[in-house]
This record gives structure tokens, C-alpha cells and sequence, in this order.
């Protein structure tokens, strides 16, 4: 267990106790860590059954909603390494992904994929992770470790969950890791539907409780 990774680890205890409290909220629905944990679990069935491999990479696109930062932990369980992309069309950033994934209701889930066969077996908790963000300039921003120390200093609130607004792109470096800060902490994020496509300067600001 000391050879896994320890973000994945603290996530899968964090979405699994969670229970009944709230992971993420917006305008049109909400879901609970315990919703958000089964939810994980599908999405992790459905990549192994589409072959998602270690060593594989995996794009996701689809915006600022639950299931794209879930499926982006599927992946990363899956030993996959994890591409973000704005949309579809976007290949600029030079990473050639083996499946395309969207968490857009609008499109299939599966894109695109090799459609691989990866024996259950064969997956162990990875002992690292890794996400690629392609950032304006067309660079690629590589995030690994700062997973894993989010993991060791990241602690629930002593007063309770509190509301995290997210308005940042997960998509984008700071749009990611407030997103999982907030879920190790145990909580709530709230999505600002349709974030704009730059990052604003205060992005992840907590909302009054009331």
C-alpha cells in the first residue's frame, strides 16, 4: 500500500465516506459524496471494459461538471496518464491520446479508442498519477506530484464542510486543483455553469454558508 499512490488513495476513502453531504452543487442539479462515489465506480467499469490501460493516455473534454473530474480519477486508477482539452477539435497540444473521452451529455462518453483488452488482473493502484494541461502558447503543463502533496496536507475544515465556487476551468491547472482540494477537504463544490474560457484572478473563492 506504501507504493500507491496516496491521492488516489485518500479520494477513494474521502468519496466513500462522504455519505450524504454534498460534493457538488450547481443551478440544475446536485451530488452527493455517495452519488459521486458510485458514480466513480461506473465510470471506472467502463474504461476497463474499454481496454483503458497503464501506460495509456487518456483525453477528456466536456467541461466544468462532476463527471469530467471523475473521469479523470478513473483513468488515473486505471494507470492511464490524463490529457484535458477544451473541446474535440483541440489537438494542438500535441499529445497523441489512445482514447478520447466527454463528459458532455450531448456525446457519447467514448469518442475514440483503441478498444483494447486490459485484464482486471493486471491493474494495480498506481504509484503516481499524472494530468497534462495544454495552456495558452500551445506549452503543456505537467501536474504528478502536486496530487500527492495536496493528498499529504489537504484536511477536512474543524467547522465543517464548506462551499468551495468554482469558476476556473477544470480544464486548466487552477481549475483542477481547487476542484480536488475541495473534495479531499470534504467539500462542497459549487459549479459556476458555463465558466468562461480564461481564468479569472480570484477563481475558487468559498461562498457564504447560510
Amino acid at each position: 500500500m506504501g507504493d500507491s499512490s496516496l491521492f488516489l488513495t485518500r479520494i477513494l476513502d474521502v468519496l466513500c465516506e462522504g455519505g450524504d453531504t454534498i460534493a457538488f452543487a450547481s443551478r440544475s442539479r446536485s451530488m452527493s459524496y455517495r452519488e459521486t462515489f458510485d458514480t466513480l465506480r461506473r465510470l471506472h467499469a467502463t474504461l476497463k471494459n474499454e481496454g483503458v490501460a497503464p501506460g495509456e493516455t487518456v483525453a477528456i473534454t466536456g467541461g466544468n461538471m462532476p463527471e469530467t473530474i471523475l473521469l479523470q480519477i478513473a483513468a488515473q486508477l486505471r494507470g492511464a496518464r490524463v490529457v484535458h482539452r477544451d473541446d474535440l477539435s483541440c489537438t494542438a497540444d500535441g499529445v497523441e491520446a489512445d482514447h478520447v473521452l466527454s463528459s458532455d451529455p450531448d456525446c457519447p462518453l467514448l469518442v475514440a479508442g483503441r478498444r483494447t483488452t486490459a485484464a482486471e488482473g493486471d491493474i494495480v493502484m498506481p504509484r503516481r498519477v499524472e494530468t497534462l494541461f495544454p495552456v495558452d502558447g500551445g506549452a503543456i503543463v505537467s501536474c504528478g506530484e502536486e496530487y500527492e502533496e495536496m493528498a499529504r496536507t489537504v484536511r477536512p475544515n474543524p467547522d465543517g464542510p464548506q462551499q468551495v465556487l468554482l469558476i476556473a476551468p477544470m480544464s486548466h491547472p487552477i481549475g483542477n486543483r481547487i476542484t480536488l482540494k475541495a473534495l479531499l477537504a470534504g467539500d462542497t463544490v459549487v459549479l459556476h455553469e458555463r465558466a468562461p474560457e480564461s481564468v479569472p484572478s480570484a477563481a475558487g473563492t468559498p461562498t457564504p454558508q447560510g
